[in-house]
């Protein structure tokens, strides 16, 4: 059974603002003139001294190779952006990541460096965003010194044209802060959702609970009142009967006969309602994975261990809850399994991602407090650590299910 969250990836709007900026800086160009268009930026420069390395005249062929590097330039920049936001993989993402600035700089364009900034925030740690973005800027006023040196423009124009790029380029700090502010609300959103989702699994389970105790409250009801009332009525009848002797009618003989019948069944019917009566897990694991916005979920139930003692079933879904938890809250993952089986009498539970592996598990409060829970009831869990990607617990309760 496959539980997808409905909303759109998460690379969408990084993929969509290249080529929608793009294609606006590729349309500006189409607008001009190939007399009155400048080539000097760094793509220009590429396709001027292409044309030289090929022996084609320049004056021809500049314009449309300059357009075509361009297109070329922008499409690279939203690949590289889908590779970013999509790779679990921190050197990958960092790859990308200085894959993009260094097409951003090669168009000199100032919204595509806001862009990679925005990136930079949502995409990297706090500090290792900051460094990157002091290099972005760095290396951007960097290349328009390099470009204003080579302009050829006079010496008191210089100057001034660099204070004022530098400044412009103080505009990916702005960038930045909006991507932190981004990620910042995209994270609240996701956290709320999970916790929304995880109550209204919880909500399910205690339904089940609780119609066990309102069994139990009714059975007792019945035990203490009718069933007191019918072994005195019992009592009496009997002893109406001794009374009566050999002269008893008929009526009193089968009233006393019913009465003892009517006993025997409220004493069944008070023995199987104390009984507990197992939960399904099924549809409260259903509903905590279906309001999972940030996974790929997929759950498979075998019935025969979906149904368990409360206690049981109540140990096994706060073990599956605290591993979900984990992998939103750590994993970086974009998919989850979920599955629960039964091998030889044992109750199996294995909770699967694909995010972020690590060589080692250093164990906290919440893998801690599946352990004991676990422990307490003869079962184990199991840490599949040490994998390049993802992260797999294996929670196991023997004896076979109710």
């Amino acid at each position: 059974m496959r539980l997808k969250a409905r909303q759109l990836p998460p690379w969408t709007l990084a993929v969509a603002g290249p080529l929608m900026f793009g294609s606006l800086d590729v349309a500006a160009v189409l607008t001009e003139t190939p007399e009155r268009l400048s080539l000097h930026t760094f793509t220009g420069w590429f396709a001027i001294g292409l044309l030289k390395l090929l022996g084609m005249p320049v004056a021809t062929h500049a314009f449309g190779l300059y357009v075509a590097s361009k297109c070329a330039v922008v499409g690279l920049c939203a690949a590289l952006a889908y590779g970013a936001c999509t790779t679990p993989l921190p050197h990958r993402r960092r790859l990308f990541l200085g894959a993009q600035l260094a097409c951003a700089l090669a168009m000199d364009s100032l919204v595509f460096n806001m862009l990679v900034a925005a990136q930079l925030a949502m995409l990297l740690p706090a500090r290792t965003g900051l460094r990157w973005l002091a290099a972005q800027y760095l290396l951007g006023v960097a290349a328009d010194t390099t470009l204003l040196l080579s302009a050829s423009l006079p010496p008191g124009r210089v100057v001034p044209m660099l204070a004022y790029l530098s400044a412009e380029r103080l505009l990916i700090g702005a960038a930045f802060f909006v991507g932190s502010l981004v990620l910042r609300e995209r994270r609240s959103r996701l956290a709320l959702a999970a916790a929304h989702a995880q109550v209204l699994a919880t909500q399910t389970l205690l339904g089940e609970t609780v119609r066990g105790a309102e069994r139990l409250r009714i059975a007792r009801d019945l035990h203490d009142t009718l069933g007191h009332h019918l072994t005195a009525l019992n009592l009496h009848l009997d002893l109406a009967v001794r009374q009566a002797g050999g002269t008893a009618p008929a009526a009193l003989g089968t009233a006393h006969a019913l009465g003892k019948d009517l006993l025997a069944e409220v004493r069944g019917v008070v023995t199987h309602a104390r009984q507990d009566r197992p939960i399904d897990l099924a549809e409260a694991l259903r509903v905590m994975c279906a309001g999972l916005p940030a996974l790929r979920t997929e759950l498979h139930i075998d019935a025969r261990a979906a149904r368990h003692p409360p206690h049981v079933a109540h140990a096994l879904f706060c073990c599956i809850q605290e591993a979900v938890t984990n992998t939103l809250r750590h994993a970086q993952a974009t998919a989850l399994t979920i599955q629960l089986d039964t091998s030889a009498g044992t109750t199996v539970a294995r909770v699967t991602d694909d995010g972020l592996g690590t060589p080692a598990i250093a164990e906290g409060n919440g893998l801690r407090g599946m352990r004991e829970r676990l422990t307490d009831m003869g079962g184990e869990l199991r840490i599949a650590g040490g994998m390049p990607r993802g992260l797999a617990l294996e929670m196991r309760l023997p004896g076979v299910p109710a």
